[in-house]
């Protein structure tokens, strides 16, 4: 929550500066760069912290997996958090357009193309991104919006509904916190859900798994928690920021006659898929229909997940696929960078 909070509070000192024109975009970045060293400052934050909240959110994701916090009754907090994942993705491709220079616009034009693939309306929907036939001034407005509106009109509310969620069914926690509720007899176990206080019992959980073995204090044990890891990623952030900030690749947009085309790693992704499968008929397979199939099957998991118990070790049904996926993303990770840098 503290690193959205501060994608906020940046994104708003930086509006101050910054220019969303194709003509001013690179020269309002490039006077924060080297004119204006508090802009510096807060503009490495922003991009550090959008960095750490990919890592951090993955993260909590894995964790989320790997504990079967998604079984009932968080079925539709799983769902939530995997919409927020996506949006928060989309802040970051929208984001790394808006410098407008070579890495952005050609990031913006990779992404463009790729929605031209659509089955349905795919010349349309590419023209609405882009704002007409070719990239252009509107294209980047567009995306700003998007940026700075859309997508966090739609961001906010999840958000207080995942907490609200939270706050009802409680945290479950990691598997280790249910250690032995298999041997718990039905006494001891009555006698704990009795002890527990709202929002647990967490019903209807299976049984055994509607209030942890162990349950810390909100205050002040879990306050203080928070409140260390909080003020740790805000100052790896910040020491990030001074230290590396938040460089341009140093390149404004030339005339499109002199333009040639500059590789950027955050459409590598998509490139990759496209090399994939060269023949136009598949493209919208790699593009479109194998990732949509991938994010479904992510929001069923807890549908499709029916196993009792929540250690990994009991759930190999869901465990290994999980597994093969992981693999096929690093697979994915290791030819990006071997296209980027040409190795």
């Amino acid at each position: 929550m503290i690193l959205i909070i501060l994608q906020i509070v940046t994104g708003m000192f930086l509006l101050w500066t910054y220019v969303p024109s194709t003509t001013e975009a690179w020269a309002s970045l490039n006077f924060i760069e080297h004119h204006d060293e508090f802009a510096a400052i807060v503009r490495g934050m922003h991009l550090w912290g959008a960095y750490i909240l990919f890592v951090v959110i993955g993260l909590h994701m894995v964790r989320t997996f790997v504990s079967g916090s998604y079984k009932k009754p968080r079925e539709l907090n799983w769902i939530v958090g995997v919409v927020l994942f996506l949006l928060v993705l989309g802040l970051g491709i929208t984001g790394a357009m808006l410098p407008w220079d070579q890495a952005a616009y050609w990031t913006a034009t990779v992404v463009t193309h790729v929605v031209s693939y659509s089955p349905i309306f795919g010349t349309q929907l590419e023209e609405i991104l882009r704002g007409g036939p070719q990239m252009g001034p509107a294209t980047l407005t567009r995306f700003f919006a998007i940026h700075i509106w859309l997508l966090p009109a739609l961001l906010v509310p999840l958000i207080g509904l995942h907490l609200i969620l939270l706050r009802r069914h409680g945290e479950h926690g990691s598997w280790v916190n249910y250690e032995g509720v298999e041997e718990e007899t039905e006494a001891a176990r009555a006698q704990r859900m009795a002890r527990a206080e709202a929002p647990y019992p967490a019903l209807p959980s299976d049984p055994g798994y509607a209030v942890p073995m162990d349950l810390d204090e909100f205050f002040p044990s879990q306050v203080f928690k928070d409140a260390v890891v909080s003020f740790g990623l805000v100052l790896l952030i910040f020491i990030m920021a001074i230290v590396i900030g938040a460089p341009s690749s140093g390149r404004r947009i030339p005339p499109p006659s002199t333009t040639c085309p500059r590789r950027s790693g955050s459409s590598c992704h998509w490139t990759n898929l496209l090399v994939q499968f060269p023949q136009a008929w598949m493209i919208p397979v790699g593009v479109f229909i194998l990732p949509g199939i991938g994010t479904t099957l992510l929001i069923l998991v807890p549908f499709l997940d029916r196993t009792p118990g929540r250690q990994p070790w009991r759930r190999p049904e869901v465990m290994v696929p999980a597994l093969f996926v992981v693999l096929f993303l690093v697979f994915e990770a290791l030819l990006a960078v071997n296209r980027l840098f040409n190795l």
